[in-house]
């Protein structure tokens, strides 16, 4: 099947465009730059039954996989059984699968939501019926049910929900519930808990779109329901969730049970009949519902993307062991291989031991690479920024020539991430460049050059504790060694600066230089 980055929302050449799994970077589109292949491309290499690639497609995309599993399973070993059939899904999928996004971000983003997804589909059917179709039942070793839920805190992004409408995603998504189970384990009505989820969804979308697109609106337009009051009294029905799927349909709310779907919070005959009505209605409306439920699904992975844990080591081995026999791997390296003969125009065999010395050799290399990659790039800053106890949201900057800018440090963890909304193209022949200027009045470090399609992600980096303040400029294409233009905007990262407690964090402690002084203009935290 092509894809072309599935669902991203507000994408100008799809009909949604992205909520993204992952602001934050798996392998990141910076081991792109090393010279390292992207994701999409270690999976278009097992889909050729490489295994090598696989194994690096795996050591960089197995902790957000994981991580959701452990969110979902009470017991470690279905967490880790949960964790093998995905990827031996992944492997089955993989000849399948193209991403042909422009740009290596959207690409990277495209195979994270879309794996992502396939882990939750397949957590959750595990969870609710202990089979896949392809593979049998009774799979799961423990059957020890779902994990408890109702103990996780929202992140900053997830903060934007209210705490109800949190406590119903994150049973749906990361506890793998339905809505009628989510309702159940809350106490509270079925019609209520589907307008919840639905809220929640849309919400994070629109967080989403203001934080990384920079797209915002006077009103929060998902949170308007399908009808007014007023039209609803005029017609005589009703246009709010019901308790059954027909009533829901019959009363035009067909296009919010997406928001449902989308959190696999639906059983398989409520799906089964949404397919019935799909098949009836026009294609217009069809392609508005897969754009929604894709929107939803890019908003949602992206949302939880801090769930991120490292599996056990032992995974990967019993993982590859699983896998079909086929050609052990050597796509990442040209030339390598069994050569043909040049007499009878049929392939030799290399002799057993010292093939496999070679794999292994690769193999091992392979992962090596990727290991330091994730250890220079940190794969999951952002989420470990998230999760910090001392997590704190800086001021949100103006800058001079439009946008804005928003810091979210952690100082325990000496790391942190900026994000942009609302920036103006650099003009061309131009591009933005960050730096960090050390608290010893060094000279600046470069946080490198970026387009305005870069800054659409976080920019991350470790070693905050160094660094006073992050400075934007605008610089010529390839960057400058030292800033040559005015600042466009000065990111303080020494004064936390949140109003009161955000969520992962604490309420303020440290007075900025303008609380004690003047009355400099104060943003809003994130």
């Amino acid at each position: 099947m092509k894809k072309n980055a599935p669902g991203l929302p507000d994408r100008p050449t799809d009909a949604e465009d992205e909520s993204v799994p992952s602001a934050t970077s798996a392998t990141s589109p910076a081991a792109t730059d090393l010279g390292l292949p992207g994701l999409d491309h270690l999976l278009r290499l097992a889909g050729e039954g490489d295994q090598a690639s696989f194994s690096a497609f795996y050591d960089a995309t197995a902790p957000w996989v994981y991580g959701l599993a452990c969110s979902i399973f009470a017991s470690e070993a279905d967490a880790d059984e949960a964790t093998v059939l995905t990827y031996v899904r992944v492997w089955d999928a993989a000849p399948h699968e193209r991403f042909d996004d422009d740009s290596v971000r959207a690409r990277h983003r495209s195979v994270l939501c879309w794996l992502e997804v396939l882990a939750h589909e397949t957590m959750t059917r595990l969870l609710r019926e202990n089979s896949l179709p392809e593979y049998g039942a009774g799979l799961l070793p423990d059957g020890a049910g779902a994990a408890e839920g109702g103990h996780r805190q929202p992140t900053t992004v997830l903060s934007v929900l209210t705490p109800a409408q949190f406590q119903a995603l994150d049973l749906a998504w990361a506890g793998g519930r339905t809505y009628r189970q989510v309702a159940e384990e809350l106490g509270i009505a079925v019609p209520t808990v589907k307008s919840r989820l639905r809220d929640a969804v849309q919400r994070v979308s629109k967080r989403y779109q203001e934080k990384f697109l920079g797209r915002s609106s006077e009103d929060d337009s998902v949170l308007h329901r399908a009808v007014t009051p007023e039209i609803a009294a005029r017609t005589g029905t009703t246009r709010n969730f019901t308790l059954n799927l027909s009533q829901d349909l019959e009363n035009g709310l067909a296009k919010e049970w997406a928001d449902l779907v989308a959190l696999d919070a639906v059983t398989g005959p409520e799906r089964e009949e949404l397919d019935r009505f799909l098949s009836r209605q026009g294609p217009e409306f069809t392609t508005l519902w897969r754009a929604r439920i894709e929107g939803a699904r890019r908003t949602v992975t992206w949302a939880f993307r801090g769930l991120a844990h490292e599996p056990p080591s032992e995974l990967l081995d019993e993982l590859l062991h699983r896998l079909p026999a086929q050609d052990v791997g050597m796509g990442l390296v040209d030339g390598l291989g069994p050569s043909a003969s040049p007499d009878h125009g049929v392939t030799r065999k290399r002799p057993v031991k010292k093939w496999m010395l070679v794999v292994t050799g690769l193999l091992l290399l392979v992962l090596g690479v990727w290991t330091i990659v994730r250890l220079i790039v940190g794969p999951d800053i952002v989420s470990a920024v998230d999760r910090a106890e001392d997590s704190f949201t800086t001021r949100q900057i103006s800058l001079t020539d439009g946008g804005s800018m928003q810091g979210h440090v952690s100082k325990d963890q000496d790391l942190a991430y900026v994000t942009f909304a609302g920036m103006p193209s650099p003009g061309e022949g131009t591009v933005f460049q960050l730096w960090l200027f050390p608290i010893d009045g060094s000279a600046p470090h470069s946080l490198g050059t970026h387009t305005l399609e870069d800054l659409q992600d976080p920019v991350t980096f470790r070693g905050v504790e160094r660094f006073r303040e992050l400075v934007v400029t605008l610089e010529p294409e390839g960057g400058s060694e030292t800033p040559t233009s005015a600042s466009l905007g000065n990111l303080d990262l020494v004064h936390q600066v949140t109003q009161g407690p955000i969520y992962g964090g604490h309420p303020n402690s440290t007075p900025t230089p303008s609380e004690e002084g003047d009355d400099g203009a104060a943003g809003t935290g994130g």
